[in-house]
């Protein structure tokens, strides 16, 4: 029994041995090979081998999977696109050197906002892609009605990241936004990370109120021209200007039974938003309750310009929620731009008019000679102009109302640079896109789709209602079986 148990012990003590020098074996060989290696020639702790070559490289062909045989015409450019007149600085007294101060960009006396701001937060978000003189107007009446400027918010949606801020584009481009001239006047810029849609913009409004906390936000469009209504203010003697209705509207809505909708009388909690929107000239001017439009998911980014006020106005009534509207000033949606934006803020000198409008017999403002020293525009001059400004922009119609936006065709060889144009028709192409995914999404053409009794959960599940190949309009333009020629938003 002794020798057997001796013999095992011998076995294992062997087989350990064999183990042992098998290991010894492999680490051997795994070192020769690293020594062999290239990647293992140097040590670890030496400096890179920089005159080492990369595998070879060659140039990519984009066009390399087109069929060699393919053939292609000569190019042929389409006709040059008809000239236009250099876009202008339309608040010169901003370029001056040296720069005026802040207690002179304000509003006139009798719009001035209260020196201790309301409890409420009043952040107006104004959207911008192209045109900076229209923006300017916009933001500068904005002040001039009473809106605080430091409630206001552009928010460069144009697609060229920082070169705006940096100061790297010129007036003419389409794309020109100055962050200077904003600063002097104490608005805020917020910038898009790259360039959005309409419903992405929207959407983008909603994120910012939840980053920075506001429950409750206006937007504008930037094409507009906005008044308080003075002769009122100088008749009651109270300081209801634009922006006091403005936050005499949002305390309204936000307060009491107008706020909520309770679903349940005995349980307090189990309340939900009653308002989604309020509008002031539809939604030329709106102010948004955030968590209302976010329980409705938002805004529909598959409808990226028009058709997609439609989709989101429509699903927020099909989900109960009230949209109401009032009248707190004047809101002019407009198409030009005045010549000396100071005018708005009554400053001394400025006169209300258009480039090229050159007058010269005395004015009825305050002051003797019509932008002579003293002189100061009268409220009515400037309601007068601005309403034919809007009558205007709608003189040729409805469709022709938009051409503001291809005011600006410089900006070539600037950073972004694109064709004013091309960038043009791909937006109206997107517009195309966007009206045929409405139609789609609830199987009519047009905003009147609720008249068909179409609710909310019939949302992609309904057959089209219109026949493919036609306008569907009657002999009056009105819509049959759906057509975008008869919906009122467009």
């Amino acid at each position: 029994m002794m020798h057997r148990l001796i013999r095992s012990r011998y076995r294992l003590l062997l087989l350990a041995l064999v183990a042992l020098l098998l290991r010894l074996y492999l680490r051997i060989s795994l070192f020769s090979i690293r020594q062999r290696s290239p990647a293992y020639s140097e040590s670890p702790t030496q400096e890179p081998n920089h005159n080492q070559l990369p595998p070879p490289i060659s140039d990519w062909d984009i066009s390399g999977w087109e069929p060699p045989v393919a053939v292609y015409r000569e190019k042929v450019y389409k006709p040059a696109a008809a000239p236009v007149y250099p876009a202008i600085d339309p608040f010169p007294v901003l370029s001056k050197n040296p720069r005026p101060t802040r207690d002179v960009l304000v509003a006139p006396s009798i719009n001035r906002p209260p020196q201790e701001h309301y409890p409420e937060q009043t952040p107006l978000f104004v959207g911008f892609t192209r045109n900076w003189p229209q923006l300017l107007q916009c933001v500068v009446s904005y002040i001039a009605a009473g809106w605080p400027a430091e409630d206001i918010y552009v928010v460069e949606n144009t697609g060229v990241m920082y070169a705006n801020r940096d100061g790297k584009l010129t007036l003419q481009n389409p794309f020109y936004l100055n962050h200077t001239q904003l600063a002097m006047l104490g608005v805020g810029v917020i910038v898009t990370p790259t360039l959005l849609t309409f419903s992405q913009l929207q959407n983008f409004y909603l994120w910012t109120a939840l980053e920075r906390q506001y429950p409750y936000f206006f937007w504008s469009h930037q094409d507009l021209l906005v008044f308080s209504l003075e002769p009122n203010i100088t008749a009651t003697g109270e300081t209801n200007n634009l922006y006091t209705n403005a936050v005499t509207t949002l305390r309204h809505l936000t307060s009491g039974p107008a706020h909520h909708n309770t679903t349940n009388n005995n349980n307090p909690r189990t309340t939900q938003p009653s308002w989604a929107h309020h509008f002031f000239a539809y939604d030329h001017l709106t102010l948004v309750n955030r968590d209302a439009v976010l329980s409705l998911g938002g805004w529909d980014t598959h409808i990226p310009f028009y058709a997609s006020d439609c989709d989101a106005y429509l699903r927020a009534r099909w989900a109960g929620l009230a949209q109401t509207q009032s009248t707190i000033g004047l809101v002019l949606d407009v198409g030009e731009v005045m010549a000396d934006l100071g005018a708005l803020l009554r400053l001394e000198g400025s006169v209300a008019r258009l480039a090229g409008d050159e007058e010269e017999e005395e004015g009825e403002g305050e002051g003797e000679e019509l932008g002579g020293p003293g002189y100061v525009e009268r409220w009515e001059e400037l309601v007068a102009l601005g309403e034919w400004m809007q009558r205007e922009k709608y003189a040729q119609g409805n469709g022709m109302r938009n051409t503001w936006q291809v005011r600006q065709r410089g900006g070539q060889g600037e950073p972004f640079y694109r064709d004013a144009d091309g960038f043009e028709r791909g937006v109206r192409m997107m517009i195309e896109t966007g009206r045929e995914v409405f139609a789609e999404k609830w199987g009519h053409r047009g905003c009147d789709v609720e008249k068909t009794g179409a609710v909310g959960e019939d949302a992609w599940r309904l057959e089209m209602d219109w026949v493919e190949g036609t306008d569907c309009e009657d002999e009056m333009g009105r819509g049959v079986l759906g057509s975008w020629k008869g919906s009122g938003s467009w």
